[in-house]
Order: structure tokens, then sequence, then C-alpha cells
């Protein structure tokens, strides 16, 4: 496997979600009126957010993310410290858009809290690793964006 392919977190809180607001739309069939402009926007976040994600995916193609064994602070790490979580949740809410289906954008906020929390526990793991280099790292680059 190329390493850059095990790089790929699976954002498993919006990857569950997607699953219960598909499967719910199937089921109960309820949808938002959503004009067509703003449908093409949600398109647009869509490939947005899928870009960033491949953009920090990239950057960080040469340290296992998930067990790193250096801080990345370029690209996207120079503006926020979870680039791929930003990425994946503003496809997230573009793709709700696009579909017009309430239930991926009612599970929005469950999307968001496990999502913090995951970055939270991230978060600890970095500082325990790093100690003051990821100290100095946070003080001076935002969580998300």
């Amino acid at each position: 496997m190329q390493r850059w392919v095990r790089n790929i977190p699976l954002p498993e809180p919006h990857l569950i979600a997607l699953g219960v607001g598909i499967t719910a739309q199937a089921i109960a069939g309820w949808t938002i009126s959503v004009p067509s402009w703003l449908r093409l926007a949600g398109l647009g976040l869509v490939g947005g957010g899928l870009a960033w994600a491949a953009w920090a995916t990239r950057v960080s193609r040469d340290t296992y993310v998930a067990d790193p064994d250096r801080l990345i602070s370029t690209g996207p790490y120079a503006l926020g410290r979870n680039p791929m979580y930003v990425g994946w949740s503003v496809a997230y809410v573009g793709l709700g858009l696009a579909l017009a289906n309430v239930w991926l954008l009612l599970l929005l906020p469950v999307v968001l809290l496990f999502t913090h929390v995951a970055v939270r526990r991230e978060e600890s793991l970095l500082r325990e690793r790093f100690g003051p280099s990821y100290d100095l790292y946070a003080a001076s680059t935002r969580r998300y964006v």
C-alpha cells in the first residue's frame, strides 16, 4: 500500500452521519426546498472541501498522521491545525445542500461535536509526544481555520 494512502484518515463521524442521513432520506423522504443556486454552491463546497482535505493529505504524506514522527506546519497546516477535518466538514455541508437532505443538515451538530472530541483527543496525544514544540505550534495556529 502506498504510504500516502494509509495517511487518509476515515472521518468516522462524517461517514456514519452520511449513512444515517441517506438511509433516513430513503425511508422518510424529508427534503427541504433549496434553490438551484444553493445546490450548485453545495457542489462547490463538496469540491472545495475534498480539495482542502486532499491538499492536507499531500502535505502530510511523509509522516503517518495516526502516529506522527514530526509536526506538520506547512501548507494548510500553517492556516489551521486540523485541515483534513475542516475539509471533510465543508464537503459534508455541501453534500447536504446539494442533495437538499434535511437529515444530513440536522446531523451536522452531532458530526461537529464528535469531530471536536476527536480533535481534542489528538491534541492531547500530540502535546504528550512533542511537548513545547506542539505548544508553540498550537499558540500560533488556530485549531480549525
